[in-house]
């Protein structure tokens, strides 16, 4: 019978977390394992599961009877805890299969390749569902079942609306890091053979006792179903956070093209969690910030990341204005009525954002209450930030101070319950119980850093689901696609200067015209009337051919032509000696703001599009932006806008005159076509410079690179982008 399909999963799920009948395989009668645990925790948990236990030869462990073998058990019990060695598990699988039973939780780790490809085969065609291997289990809270294999661990959790589902098992315990909010399920899904967080994703979806969830991520095997599951949760109206563990790992081809280093760990996930507004944030604290935070009740979600900080502390106001950088939030500018209305409430007082409300030595005793009042207000500010003395040690005088502040900051909260507000203790360290029962509903949290992770999770999940972008008029048809697709498998390492060149045109890729001259008096001859030109070594023993002078710009005569010609061939001998020099590109010069565009193949999302500021120092700058293929030219006018460059293409201090960006979207949006068609034979594409023209936009790759998945043990070279012009 072939693997279950989605609904017949999320059945299975529903009777994995609350299952009528289990079993408990590999509990020990001379010692404490793992089984033993398993069966202590689903019995302590619950009584109103029929626990069954085999083993071949006591008749009881831990003071509960057990039965022979597999063969012994009644037919179509829900739940199976497995716990055996990996030379066991398969058979002792395919007998519970045989019973009917619905799935089993398996935590064994250690397989060999064998017993890994075995187990992948049995996962991928039983009806018998497999949750694991290499996990810890699952906890029901709500319900109180537990098929959970460590010793009285975490099942003891406070109950509440946050669910977890995490792939690493350790990082189950950041659910004892979030304070004040408690759990609904709690699901380790390991090496996830059969039933994945994509899985668990959709039950959660109509679970009434979730509404938020939690996920630490190590891979995804299927995007399209994690995509749709993030979808069923987002239209259920229910709230995730994810944590990325890991690095994504690339071919060495698509390392030596430019955009495969730039694209590079985990920018692929980084661009799919931000097309689905799913909040990520960086490590286990943020992650438990984050789920408390979103799991308040009444908690609203934020317009956008624009944030009003007050303290009552120049230094601490100092700290948070330093900690805002680079976490993805941005300070609020106040509108000139918050400025007045703030002037009065502290007179004498520097007002800015962060602001110090304790630095006016005239305030009045309800200054607090009017300043919270008054920025809240702001229709330019999406969420306000309360710093406050809230850590657990803290002194009682400091804690009749806090709590004189949290009765205004709770009122102020309860009057404007459209926009979040929280309160931030300055150090991390365990928030106070007291002064946390003060602030409710208010949040405390602790950790400015953690605070600002919760409030850019507070503004995520609020989009729809973007749809597959439609395919575009002017694309390769089909069948053309299935021609290119075979003559560039036939290429291996870096794909010819004219098959390069025809692919980008088949997409309607702009690339500027060159000519390759094999000697200086060819090249003399056919740049004739063309200067001011660029020449370029050809070779296919050089990798990047600026980094060792193979490139000269700006060559306005006959005779700089051939002393750069001479130039370039001393470096580039001296640089590789014995390389082979196949000629000299000869391009005119095109002046513009450069940007890069390109693809690198990725194992998991197929192939990930980066464009940004291109040029020599491209890596150096890493002002790029990533997101899946393919994409339509909102979305990569969208990704884009988050680089430096779109700031220059803005106009930046009058630099350049406003350029619009649209040309370099649409150029970056049928590259992404292009990979989307071709990923799977071309490792790695680089369009670097791209040309920009100020004022109007007209883009032109200069330098194209595209790189065959069978380069891998090869040198890739940069291709030039070569036209045969003919002679005048």
């Amino acid at each position: 019978m072939p693997f279950l399909d989605v609904a017949a999963r999320s059945a299975v799920i529903g009777a994995l977390m609350r299952p009528r009948s289990a079993v408990v395989i590999g509990a020990s009668a001379k010692r404490r394992g793992s089984g033993n645990f398993a069966l202590a925790n689903l019995v302590g948990a619950s009584s109103q599961v029929d626990v069954f236990l085999v083993h071949p030869s006591a008749d009881e462990i831990d003071g509960h009877p057990t039965v022979r073998d597999v063969a012994a058990l009644p037919v179509g019990i829900d739940m199976a805890l497995v716990s055996l060695p990996s030379r066991s598990l398969l058979p002792v699988l395919q007998d519970l299969e045989s019973r009917g039973c619905r799935a089993a939780v398996v935590p064994t780790s250690g397989l060999n390749a064998e017993e890994r490809h075995k187990l992948a085969e049995f996962a991928g065609t039983s009806s018998l569902a497999v949750h694991g291997p290499n996990c810890m289990g699952l906890i029901n809270v709500t319900d109180g079942v537990a098929g959970w294999f460590y010793d009285d661990t975490l099942t003891d959790q406070r109950k509440g609306p946050i669910s977890l589902i995490s792939q690493s098992g350790s990082a189950a315990f950041l659910t004892r890091a979030v304070e004040g909010v408690g759990f609904s399920k709690i699901v380790s899904t390991g090496n996830e053979m059969a039933l994945t967080t994509a899985d668990y994703l959709r039950w959660l979806a109509s679970d009434p006792d979730t509404t938020t969830v939690g996920l630490v991520i190590e891979s995804i095997t299927d995007v399209p179903d994690f995509v749709d599951s993030i979808r069923e949760l987002r239209a259920a109206g229910k709230r995730a956070v994810a944590l990325k563990i890991g690095r994504t790992e690339r071919g060495l081809a698509a390392a030596r093209a430019h955009t495969g280093a730039l694209a590079g760990g985990h920018a692929g996930y980084a661009a799919l969690f931000e097309r689905l507004d799913l909040p990520l944030v960086a490590d286990y604290d943020e992650l438990a910030t984050a789920l408390q935070v979103l799991a308040t009740p009444g908690m609203p979600s934020a317009r956008g990341c624009r944030i009003a900080i007050v303290t009552d502390s120049g230094g601490e106001s100092g700290l948070a204005a330093d900690q805002s950088t680079g976490r993805g939030v941005e300070l609020a500018t106040f509108q000139a009525s918050t400025l007045e209305a703030l002037g009065e409430a502290l007179p004498d007082c520097e007002i800015g954002n962060p602001l110090d409300a304790g630095a006016s030595p005239d305030a009045e005793d309800d200054a607090y209450a009017k300043v919270y009042d008054s920025v809240v207000s702001d229709a330019g500010v999406d969420s306000l930030m309360v710093i406050v003395e809230g850590h657990q040690s803290i002194s009682h005088g400091e804690l009749h101070y806090s709590t004189e502040l949290a009765s205004s900051l709770r009122a102020t909260a309860l009057a404007e319950p459209g926009k979040p507000v929280i309160a931030v203790s300055s150090s991390s360290i365990a928030t106070n119980d007291e002064l946390r029962g003060w602030l409710a509903p208010v949040p405390l949290v602790g950790g400015i850093p953690n605070a600002y992770a919760a409030l850019r999770a507070l503004a995520g999940n609020r989009r729809a689901i973007p749809a597959d972008p439609e395919r575009v008029a002017g694309l390769p048809s089909h069948g053309d696609v299935h021609q290119l697709r075979q003559r560039l498998a036939a290429e291996v390492g870096t794909v010819s200067a004219g098959l390069t060149r025809e692919v980008l045109k088949a997409y309607g890729i702009p690339v500027a015209p060159s000519i390759v001259a094999a000697s200086a008096d060819e090249a003399v001859d056919r740049a004739a009337r063309r200067y001011p030109v660029v020449v370029k070594i050809v070779s296919p023993d050089v990798a990047h051919r600026s980094d060792i002078g193979g490139v000269i710009v700006g060559v306005a005569n006959e005779q700089g032509l051939r002393e750069a010609i001479d130039t370039i061939r001393a470096c580039v001998e001296a640089a590789v000696p014995g390389c082979v020099i196949e000629g000299f590109e000869i391009q005119p010069l095109i002046r513009g703001v450069e940007a890069i565009a390109g693809f690198a193949a990725d194992p998991v999302f197929g192939a990930i599009v980066t464009a940004g500021t291109g040029g020599t120092l491209v890596e150096l700058e890493g002002d790029v932006r990533s997101c899946p293929v393919p994409a339509d030219v909102d979305a990569c006018e969208q990704l884009l806008r988050g680089t430096r460059l779109a700031r220059r293409l803005e106009g930046y201090r009058n630099l350049i005159p406003v350029t619009s960006p649209r040309p370099l979207a649409d150029l970056v949006s049928r590259l992404s076509w292009l990979a989307a068609d071709l990923g799977d034979v071309v490792a790695a594409c680089d369009l670097n410079p791209v040309m920009v023209e100020p004022g109007t936009g007209i883009v032109i790759a200069v330098d194209a690179l595209m790189v065959t998945e069978g380069a891998v043990l090869g040198a890739a070279r940069e291709v030039p982008a070569v036209e045969e012009v003919p002679r005048r």
